[in-house]
């Protein structure tokens, strides 16, 4: 068994395409299928190696390895579509010579015509079959013209192309409702998508073409192409299309869409991976968060779901934010400092140990790597300025009772030996106040927030130099 994934380089590795690459990777870890990586880059002015290499990238970081490709080489290559054109020419004047294909000189003015035509009567465009019995005359007059050519695959009349779709079952297309004879090869000489693509997974020996539902509508093509060229067709499973949460195709809008922007905000591979393999489908026991090698046991794709699913950002955060608390400490906080230095924070200034609890501690309130910015400075810096809620918190006059009775015993009653045992309750008795009355006002006037991780576990990591300065601090901006 052989699978692969075939990107288009022309920009960022979409979260839909992240999808099939996941699905066909965890089929093969579950069959020892061989996983091809083909770069279709035919489309030359949108193509780049920078987002080759980007794409790459982002596969890797998935986990994703695999056997064949552009970097790993293999004895079916090249794995770049742009390098394999004198392999397509060969199958193009195969065709011409056979009369399964031929040479339409319409221009794009005429075949423009020709669809508002058919819009205007309310049917679909389906090309007539202009330039199918050309004269030679008739092409020589229209190359004397300086029109260039482009080669139409010529669709039979009446056949019947049937496939048993893995995911959607037997699916049946009639030749006449494929919209006519259809362009294999451009103007310019560069061969289109549906053309190739069926060349390409024959001679790369595909046996299952893994791929999103939005391409089944290319399959009666892409096998009527094979059956022309006398190749065999691979079996098809077609998954189905994930959608925005309103059920309208998945965009920007609805919000981050490319791996690249998955990785900076803060998301773990592993994560990641276990959504998108879960969408549209669900394991034996309901669980949703288990380990890669539980979803290779158990996923199939007859039993991957035929409608749509919809891209639940909420549980994907969910999802992450339960990996980060059980990953490694010291494997989150390596993947936390770059945040932190982002954020102006020194990291290699603090003690590598006590830096790892801080993040051990507020990694419980992160969803995302990033969120690190907003629990970890309390630790880190000297004075926090409260935010919107704290201040307004301090600024009542309960907590302004708090904060004089903190500075007091900061300034000398309690010190480094007992002040973090203390320090709450000291001040409870002080004030008479607790409950949310005592540890709000505590929490903000000593982290500068609201939120955060348990106090009893914050205070001794903030440390009474800290705390005692940010005591004095907020004294002075609250109480003069």
């Amino acid at each position: 068994m052989r699978v692969r994934f075939a990107p288009s380089p022309t920009g960022f590795l979409h979260i839909g395409n992240a999808r099939t690459a996941v699905c066909n990777y965890v089929i093969a870890k579950k069959t020892g299928a061989t996983y091809v990586l083909r770069i279709e880059d035919t489309d030359m002015e949108r193509s780049s190696l920078e987002s080759e290499k980007s794409i790459l990238e982002d596969l890797r970081w998935l986990g994703i390895r695999w056997d064949e490709g552009p970097d790993a080489g293999g004895d079916l290559g090249p794995y770049r579509q742009s390098e394999r054109f004198d392999i397509y020419r060969t199958y193009t004047e195969k065709l011409l010579a056979q009369g399964k294909a031929y040479h339409c000189y319409c221009s794009p003015e005429e075949l423009e015509a020709g669809r508002r035509s058919a819009t205007s009567e309310g049917r679909p465009f389906v090309y007539p079959g202009t330039c199918r019995n050309l004269s030679e005359t008739q092409r020589r007059n229209f190359e004397t013209q300086g029109r260039r050519p482009t080669v139409r695959f010529l669709v039979p009349d009446g056949e019947t192309i049937a496939i048993n779709d893995h995911v959607k079952g037997r699916v049946v297309f009639a030749s006449e409702n494929i919209g006519g004879d259809f362009i294999i090869v451009r103007s310019d000489g560069t061969p289109i998508y549906n053309y190739i693509v069926t060349i390409d997974d024959t001679l790369m020996k595909i046996t299952h073409v893994i791929r999103g539902e939005d391409h089944l509508p290319n399959t009666p093509k892409q096998v009527l192409i094979a059956r022309a060229l006398g190749l065999p067709e691979p079996e098809y499973a077609h998954l189905a299309l994930v959608l925005g949460p309103d059920r309208a195709k998945l965009s920007k809008r609805h919000g981050i869409t490319s791996v690249e922007m998955y990785r900076r905000e803060g998301y773990l591979p592993e994560a990641l991976v276990n959504y998108l393999s879960m969408l549209g489908w669900a394991t034996e026991s309901g669980e949703e968060i288990i380990p890669f090698e539980e979803i290779v046991r158990q996923i199939e794709l007859e039993h991957l779901a035929r409608s749509a699913a919809v891209f639940d950002f909420v549980k994907l955060r969910w999802m992450n934010g339960n990996y980060i608390r059980s990953a490694d400490p010291g494997r989150i906080t390596d993947l936390c400092i770059p945040y932190l230095e982002e954020a102006g924070f020194d990291t290699a200034s603090f003690p590598r140990p006590w830096l790892e609890k801080v993040i051990d501690l507020v990694r419980g309130n992160c969803e995302v790597l990033s969120d690190v910015t907003k629990f970890a400075p309390p630790f880190l810096a000297e004075v926090m300025e409260p935010d919107a809620e704290a201040d307004a918190m301090l600024r009542e006059d309960d907590s302004k009772k708090i904060i004089a009775e903190a500075q007091r015993l900061l300034s000398g009653e309690l010190n480094e030996d007992n002040f973090s045992t203390e320090l709450v309750n000291r001040i409870k008795a002080g004030t008479g106040l607790k409950g949310k009355k005592l540890f709000h006002p505590v929490r903000a006037l000593l982290t500068g927030s609201l939120a955060g991780p348990e106090l009893d576990l914050a205070i001794p990591l903030i440390g009474y130099k800290k705390c005692r300065a940010r005591a004095e601090f907020i004294k002075e901006k609250y109480l003069g």
